[in-house]
């Protein structure tokens, strides 16, 4: 693979998009593999409650992964526009500042879980039941996966805004089968519970860390990681948190709406609460393994956009997103179709349990009906943060969860019950695209007359963008 990253802007969009997003993509899945055979380890060796232990849990994960992300994102957005002008030493420096923030924000979100974490878990509304699972599982998540997950986010969004998706499969793919690996020895060897799937996790993260900070010390890349090599940048830390802020704002969200979820099941009379927490949990983990090739679209997405737009071809922007819309919403119609027409056999992997086989089929119905649709929302904000565009770009991340969804969750279900609590799902789906798609058109046009209007090399071309914006 090229060191440089010029193939950015010069091969043609759609052998590019696949070449970036089918690498990150593959090894995304063969990740999300990781969390398909997990499940089917703790939920057929230790138990739905186990399961129910852990799914409950990961709300908290995923706000991790939104404090991660917030800092990879902002960074690789401005590293690939900078790339594009051929500002490399800035790039550098901007790399610099993201891993100084990192390395604050983990100290904070490590020591501050740990301190709460029998209060955080009251609050969510685990039962006493499930309670015990759920502690043993969070210890060494909180004392060891945090730290190594913030700290993973550096190497890995630094690949992506090079344009080195190999390197990234490879990393994603070796940790994933380490962890399922990992999974098997702790559960069937050393009989270690809750706590050993922790302890898998934690191991294949850090491998995963090490390989990627290889890549940079061994000379792969174009650019490198030398934390405190610069002078303190208040106005670049404030631009990638500003950029950061739409993905926290969407994996947040996502933390956000599963630990509602969690505590109206809890709380819901007329059924059996522990049942569809643990029900709910595996068509979340079917959700997440679903959508990771649409991530691997969006960040191929941004990363082309990116490049592009610091590079001023605009056409390339332009035909860049109408690709990746194209191509996730045909996704999309597949995974919805496969989930909506048999998912009994696919639950049927995880158990044999038929009250949760029927529990989880039914909520995977609702869950998957609007799910062609799901990713209009990611791609409109992806598309805004590779402009540098960080209020479109928050709206955007913020309407599916924040605006959409979340309402509909406290509404419908005192209308009309458990279902209503799934009936929020497709509606936000639906409601969500058709904005976004109106917003895009919009922009779209904005984007055509700068690729139809000649710029000189010192002219700035964001003014003429201004003129186009919502």
């Amino acid at each position: 693979m090229r060191r440089d990253t010029a193939h950015l802007g010069e091969k043609p969009i759609l052998p590019l998009f696949f070449g970036i997003a089918t690498p990150i993509a593959v090894g995304m899945m063969v990740n999300g593999l990781y969390n398909v055979v997990d499940a089917i380890f703790v939920t057929r060796v230790l138990g739905a409650n186990a399961m129910g232990g852990i799914s409950i849990i990961f709300p908290i994960q995923m706000f991790v992964f939104a404090l991660a992300g917030l800092i990879g994102s902002g960074m690789a957005s401005i590293v690939a526009r900078q790339l594009g002008a051929k500002q490399v030493d800035d790039a550098q420096a901007t790399i610099d500042m993201a891993t100084r923030l990192t390395i604050g924000f983990t100290l904070v979100l490590t020591v501050g879980i740990y301190l709460n974490m029998q209060s955080i878990l009251e609050f969510m509304g685990v039962s006493e039941v499930l309670m015990p699972y759920a502690m043993d599982y969070l210890l060494p998540i909180t004392l060891l996966g945090i730290p190594i997950t913030m700290l993973n986010q550096i190497p890995s969004d630094a690949l992506r805004a090079e344009g080195k998706a190999m390197y990234m499969m490879a990393i994603m793919t070796f940790s994933a089968l380490l962890n399922i690996a990992l999974d098997a020895l702790f559960l069937f060897v050393f009989k270690s519970g809750v706590e050993g799937v922790a302890y898998a996790t934690v191991i294949a993260q850090f491998i995963a860390l090490a390989i990627g900070m290889w890549f940079f010390v061994a000379g792969k890349t174009q650019l490198k990681i030398r934390p405190f090599a610069y002078q303190p940048d208040n106005k670049t830390l404030n631009e990638i948190v500003l950029l950061g802020i739409p993905l926290l704002i969407s994996h947040a969200g996502v933390s956000i709406f599963i630990a509602f979820t969690n505590f109206s099941l809890a709380h819901l009379s007329g059924i059996n609460n522990d049942l569809y927490i643990s029900a709910y949990g595996l068509v979340g983990r079917l959700v997440i393994f679903a959508i990771l090739p649409l991530i691997a679209m969006t960040v191929a997405c941004q990363t082309i956009a990116g490049y592009n737009y610091g590079a001023k071809q605009y056409q390339r922007v332009l035909t860049m997103f109408k690709i990746g819309m194209l191509v996730s919403m045909g996704y999309g119609v597949l995974m919805s179709g496969i989930m909506i027409l048999a998912p009994h056999p696919i639950i049927g992997i995880f158990t044999n349990e038929p009250e949760l086989i029927n529990a989880a089929a039914g909520i995977s119905l609702w869950v998957f009906m609007g799910f062609a649709l799901a990713n209009a929302h990611g791609l409109g904000s992806s598309l805004f943060q590779a402009l540098g565009r960080a209020r479109e770009a928050l709206f955007l991340s913020s309407l599916r969860i924040y605006i959409l969804l979340l309402p509909g969750l406290i509404i419908l279900p005192i209308f009309f019950g458990l279902q209503g609590l799934w009936l929020a799902f497709p509606l936000a789906d639906i409601v969500a695209f058709v904005i976004v798609s109106v917003l895009l058109l919009r922009e779209s046009r904005g984007l055509q007359r700068l690729a139809n209007t000649p710029v000189a090399p010192s002219d700035p071309s964001e003014s003429a963008l201004k003129e186009t914006r919502v």
